[in-house]
């Protein structure tokens, strides 16, 4: 061990008169780091596992990607539907038609998407929770049959926006459908506002015979969504463009990266003013070392063996307390996603327990950027030291 490493040491473990004080805010430097490293972690770590939840949710309730016709309907095309579903990467390709309208039954009305869906593919099978889709009737969202009032078995009237003119306007396609399921994805705006009914009944009801406006993907890897989606928009036939969730889903997760930087900046702070802290503490150290320092200087220390004192001195402390602050932040982000100790009320929060992804990369960058911080604070005041006019304090 050099000796400006000892000193280094030696300062920070002094308990000495005045020098004791400076100890002590040292270590309350330490804590501070600590607090707002494990902070940052947890933080960021739980942020991650809600968006990780909230992506799985929305590719497994919407289509990875959406084909549509810049003319609205289109003929459902079996052999184009099924060179879709043959392309690389694509797991079923399925025609579906997609309409707003209205639902109304139990004396309550409700702004609808109604998604007329092949029975046989059935996407949302794995979501249903009570009956079944049948090839009649109808399927609501749960949180929808509780606002409607109404259960499997019962009777709700569908109103579309397809209709003819009479001498006394528009008189919107109405018809009554009996409930056959309801389905809860986890997703309030989707279990509140979506009702599936079968291609063909909705054929049946209007004159949209063999027309659907939308071609539903699924593809074997999610995330490739974008790459396949251009690649299916250039193959297509004219006036069809494909669309991924990803796009569709652009300024949500764009909200999410928003608030996921302010937040990180946010707890960053906390680093900061601990940072503070260590500069206040070294200013106060060389105000009561300046004697030891002219003497060091005398006996052929150099102003950079002075300067690299102090920078080490904060080196150790920034390291001491980021590596406890590293320790913690992961210790009780394992802990929370194992024992799930903190609970969500199910009555308000679809997800009951806190979800914790941690990213490696959140972590390292978060040490690297608070042991920078910590540096960065000691420049000024291990400047200060090397810069003593060591003749003036020996003449004093």
């Amino acid at each position: 061990m050099n000796f400006e490493t000892y000193l280094a040491l030696k300062y920070i473990k002094s308990t000495k008169g005045k020098e004791k004080f400076i100890s002590f805010s040292s270590f309350i430097s330490m804590a501070g780091i600590a607090i707002g490293v494990a902070a940052l972690i947890i933080v960021m770590g739980v942020m991650n596992g809600f968006d990780n939840e909230l992506e799985k949710k929305i590719v497994d309730v919407n289509p990875h990607i959406v084909i549509k016709n810049v003319r609205g309907v289109f003929d459902y095309n079996k052999a184009l539907i099924n060179k879709i579903s043959h392309t690389k990467g694509i797991k079923t390709a399925t025609g579906v038609l997609i309409t707003q309208g209205m639902i109304t039954g139990g004396g309550a009305s409700m702004g609808v998407v109604i998604n007329g869906i092949d029975v046989k593919q059935n996407p949302i099978k794995h979501y249903i929770i009570y009956g079944r889709l049948k090839n009649k009737g109808v399927v609501l969202g749960y949180e929808l049959s509780k606002i409607l009032g109404i259960g499997v078995g019962g009777s709700v009237r569908i109103i579309l926006p397809f209709g003819k003119i009479t001498p006394f306007g528009f008189a919107p396609l109405s018809f009554k459908e009996t409930v056959t399921g309801l389905f809860k994805s986890g997703m309030y705006d989707y279990d509140s506002s979506f009702v599936y009914i079968p291609l063909e009944e909705i054929w049946s009801k209007t004159d949209l015979k063999n027309k659907i406006n939308t071609i539903a993907v699924e593809l074997k890897d999610p995330f490739k969504a974008k790459q396949i989606a251009e690649e299916l928009t250039a193959r297509l036939p004219a006036n069809f463009y494909a669309s991924s969730w990803i796009e569709l889903n652009s300024n949500f997760f764009t909200a999410l990266k928003l608030e996921k930087a302010a937040m990180f900046i946010i707890l960053m702070l906390i680093i900061i003013v601990a940072s503070f802290n260590i500069t206040s503490s070294l200013v106060m150290l060389v105000l009561q070392k300046t004697r030891d320092i002219a003497v060091l200087r005398s006996l052929g220390a150099t102003g950079r063996n002075i300067r690299n004192i102090f920078i080490k001195q904060s080196a150790i402390i920034g390291a001491i307390g980021i590596i406890a602050g590293d320790i913690l932040g992961i210790t009780l982000s394992l802990l929370l996603k194992k024992y799930h100790f903190i609970k969500l009320p199910s009555s308000v929060y679809y997800i009951t327990t806190i979800p914790v992804d941690l990213n490696p990369i959140y972590i390292v960058l978060t040490t690297l950027l608070a042991f920078i911080l910590v540096i960065v604070s000691s420049i000024y005041p291990a400047t200060k030291a090397s810069k003593l006019n060591i003749i003036e304090v020996l003449r004093q």
